[in-house]
C-alpha cells in the first residue's frame, strides 16, 4: 500500500502524529532553548501552537481545505517565536495551492519549495541555523527526489535525512548554539514533527518490503537512521549548559514575547503592521490567513504594542511573555520557593526583578477586548482607551485556565510555591488561586500554601515584599505563611481619592452616596477594614484637609506600633508626591521603599489623581 495522491485525511492524520511527537519531547526542546533568547518555552510554543490547532481541525477529503484549516488555525492557536514560524509555513503554503483535492509528490515538493521565500520574507531579520535553515534544506531537497518518487511514504523518509543533516549544523551556524554544544531547538521540533508524519505513516503499512527495496537506490542513505528519533545523548543536559548569552545580538535585547491576534478590518494590512512595529523590538513575525493576522515582536512595552495593533484591527487575543523572569526561573532561580502574587499588588519591577517574584496579571475588559493587567495595558493607555470607551471598563479575576498552567510551569522549576493574592473580598482571584492549587497538589509532589492577604495595591505590595525577603532569608515555605499571615493585619492603606465618579461607575459606591460627596464637595478617605473590605475610613471638605489626616494617621500608626515600611502609590499624579512624600519622611525619618503608579485595574475605581499612603508596621 502507498500514499500516491495525499488528500486530506491522510494528512490531518500524520500532521496530529508530528504534533503530538513534538509535545512528548516539549521538555527537551524547552531544555535547549538557547536562541533567539534562552527563555526554555521553544518546546511550549510549539506543541501548542501544532496541538491546538489539531484538536481544532475537522478534517476534510479536500488537501485544499485541510491546508486552509491548518494555516487558519495554526496562525489563531500561535506561540512564540517557533510557533509563528510554523504558522507561517503552513500559511505560506495554503497560499501557493491551487484548489484541488489531492497533491501529487511532484505538486507537493514544490510548492513547499515555492514557501520557502515567502516564509524569509515575512520574518523580521531571519537567522540562519535555525528552524528556518532546516526548512529551506529540506524545501530544496524534495523537488529532486519527488522527480522519481511518486510515493508519500517513501518521499517523507528520504526527505527526513536531508532535515536531520541540517538540524546537526546547527551545533556551529550560531555562536550560541556553538558555546552550549547544542543543535537549535526550533530546529529539532520541526525534525520531531517531520519524524512523527513518517512514524504514523510507517505504522500504516505491515509489510515494509517495497521501501526497503526502494532505499537501495539511494546508497548514501541507512534506512535506520532515518525514521528513528533524533539521537538527543549528545546534547547538554539541563542544567549543565553554559548558557553564555553572546554580545552579538544573541541577547536578551527585550524583555517581552508579545503576541497580538487581530482580526481583518477595512485596510489593515502587514505591510503597515510591520512598518508601525519593526522599531518597537526585535524578533517581529507577521502570519495571516484570509481573516486574521498574529503579530509575534520581543519588546519592552507591550501595551504600546498592542495599542498599536488595536488601531489597525480588532484585537481578539494578545500575550505578554516575561522572558526574563522565565529565563531566572529555568536557570537562575535564587530560591526553591516560587512567590506569586496577583497584578493588583503595586511593586516595582525592579524589586520583583531582584526577588524574582512572579505577577499573574487580572483581566480588564474594554469594548469586548480583553486585556491583561500590567501586561498588555498600563495606567497611562487605560486612560487612552477610556476616552475612547463605548461602555465603562469591567474587570475579572484570571482565568483558572491561565493560573493553573502559569503554576504547573512553575512546579516544573520549584518544590514550593507560596501564593499571595489581593483581597477576597474585593476580588474572586484569591479564589482561582485556591483551586489551581488543589489541582496542581493533585497532580505534582508539589507544596503549595495560600494567603488573602486581605490587602489591595500598595498595601498588597508591601506584604509580597515583606514574604521576598523572608523567602530571601532561607525560612521555609511554613514559616514564611506564618509570618505574612500574621503580618497582614499590621499593613493598610490610606487613599486620596480626587472623585468618587469612578468607584460610583464600577459599583463600589452607590450613586447616591456620590451624588451627595459631589455636592458637599466632600474627599473621602478610603481604606480597607480588618477583613479587607474598601471602608471610607473619613471625609474632608480639602485634598490638603486629607493629606493631613493621612500623616495624622501615620503619625498615629508609628507612635503606638512603628512602621516598619512604606510606600506612596498614585494614579496620574506625579506632582502631588514630592509633597507627600516630604511630609511622610519628616513624620516616620526615613524614605519610602519605593514610589510609583497603581495599576489600570485599581485606577478602574480611584480614578485619575489620586495618591495612596501604604504601611507595614513591626
Amino acid at each position: 500500500m502507498e500514499i500516491k495522491r495525499l488528500d486530506g485525511h491522510s494528512f490531518y492524520a500524520a500532521f496530529k502524529h508530528g504534533a503530538e511527537l513534538v509535545e512528548r519531547n516539549r521538555k527537551k526542546l524547552n531544555e535547549i532553548n538557547f536562541f533567539p533568547v534562552p527563555d526554555s518555552d521553544t518546546g511550549n510554543n510549539m506543541s501548542s501552537t501544532l496541538v491546538s490547532a489539531a484538536l481544532r481541525i475537522k478534517p476534510e477529503n479536500s488537501i485544499y481545505q485541510t491546508f486552509r484549516d491548518i494555516s487558519d488555525y495554526t496562525i489563531q492557536t500561535a506561540r512564540g517565536n517557533s510557533g509563528l514560524i510554523l504558522a507561517q509555513f503552513f500559511n505560506g503554503f495554503f497560499r501557493k495551492m491551487v484548489q484541488k483535492n489531492v497533491l501529487t509528490t511532484a505538486e507537493f515538493a514544490d510548492n513547499v519549495r515555492a514557501t520557502v521565500p515567502y516564509l524569509y520574507e515575512n520574518i523580521d531579520d531571519p537567522h540562519e541555523g535555525t528552524m528556518l535553515t532546516v526548512i529551506k534544506d529540506w524545501a530544496e531537497q524534495l523537488p529532486e527526489l519527488a522527480e522519481g518518487i511518486d510515493d508519500f511514504v517513501l518521499l517523507f523518509e528520504l526527505s527526513l535525512t536531508t532535515a536531520r543533516r541540517s538540524l546537526n549544523r546547527t551545533r556551529n551556524q550560531l555562536k550560541v548554539h556553538r558555546e552550549n554544544n547544542s543543535v537549535d531547538a526550533g530546529a529539532l521540533g520541526f525534525v520531531f514533527f517531520l519524524e512523527g508524519i513518517v512514524s504514523y505513516w510507517r505504522s500504516q503499512f505491515q509489510d515494509n518490503r517495497h521501501y526497503q527495496e526502494s532505499f537501495h537506490q539511494f546508497g548514501d542513505l541507512d534506512q535506520d537512521d532515518l525514521v528513528s528519533d533524533f539521537d538527543t545523548s549528545e546534547l547538554p543536559e539541563p542544567g549543565t549548559a553554559s548558557l553564555q548569552v553572546s554580545q552579538d545580538g544573541e541577547k536578551l535585547s527585550y524583555r517581552y514575547c508579545t503576541e497580538v491576534l487581530l482580526q481583518k478590518e477595512n485596510s489593515v494590512s502587514k505591510s503597515r503592521l510591520k512598518e508601525l512595529l519593526q522599531e518597537k523590538g526585535d524578533s517581529l513575525v507577521l502570519a495571516e490567513s484570509e481573516e486574521k493576522i498574529r503579530i509575534h515582536i520581543h519588546s519592552d512595552h507591550p501595551e504600546e504594542v498592542v495599542f498599536l495593533a488595536g488601531e489597525e484591527g480588532r484585537i481578539i487575543e494578545q500575550k505578554a511573555d516575561d522572558m526574563r523572569r522565565q529565563y531566572d526561573m529555568a536557570h537562575n532561580r535564587m530560591s526553591d520557593i516560587a512567590l506569586v502574587t496577583d497584578s493588583i499588588a503595586d511593586l516595582p519591577l525592579e524589586i520583583k526583578d531582584r526577588y524574582q517574584i512572579h505577577t499573574i496579571p487580572l483581566n480588564l475588559m474594554i469594548d469586548g477586548v480583553n486585556f491583561y493587567d500590567k501586561s498588555t495595558i498600563d495606567l497611562n493607555y487605560f486612560f487612552k482607551y477610556l476616552e475612547e470607551a463605548k461602555e465603562f471598563p469591567t474587570s475579572s479575576q484570571p482565568s483558572l485556565d491561565l493560573t493553573t498552567n502559569y503554576l504547573r510551569n512553575l512546579s516544573s522549576y520549584y518544590s514550593a510555591i507560596l501564593l499571595v493574592s489581593v483581597s477576597e473580598k474585593l476580588s474572586g482571584t484569591g479564589q482561582v488561586f485556591k483551586q489551581a492549587a488543589r489541582q496542581i497538589q493533585q497532580e505534582k509532589d508539589i507544596a503549595v500554601s495560600y494567603v488573602d492577604s486581605r490587602l489591595n495595591s500598595g498595601a498588597q505590595g508591601l506584604l509580597v515584599l515583606k514574604a521576598a525577603e523572608e523567602i530571601a532569608r532561607g525560612r521555609s515555605l511554613e514559616e514564611v505563611t506564618e509570618i505574612i499571615e500574621e503580618h497582614r493585619s499590621r499593613a493598610g492603606i490610606y487613599v486620596n481619592v480626587n472623585t468618587l465618579d469612578y468607584m460610583v461607575r464600577g459599583g463600589r459606591v452607590s450613586p447616591m452616596k456620590g451624588l451627595f460627596a459631589r455636592l458637599l464637595n466632600l474627599k473621602p478617605i478610603v481604606s480597607l477594614d480588618e477583613e479587607g473590605s474598601g471602608i471610607i475610613k473619613d471625609k474632608v471638605l480639602s485634598r490638603r484637609g486629607v493629606s493631613k489626616k493621612i500623616q495624622k494617621l501615620a503619625r498615629e500608626i508609628n507612635d503606638s506600633r512603628g512602621i516598619e515600611k512604606y510606600a506612596l502609590v498614585h494614579s496620574q499624579a506625579p506632582e502631588l508626591i514630592p509633597e507627600w512624600q516630604r511630609d511622610i519622611q519628616d513624620i516616620l525619618g526615613f524614605q519610602p521603599e519605593y514610589v510609583m503608579e497603581i495599576s489600570a485595574i485599581t485606577a478602574l475605581n480611584a480614578g485619575p489623581g489620586s495618591v495612596a499612603l501604604s504601611l507595614l508596621s513591626g
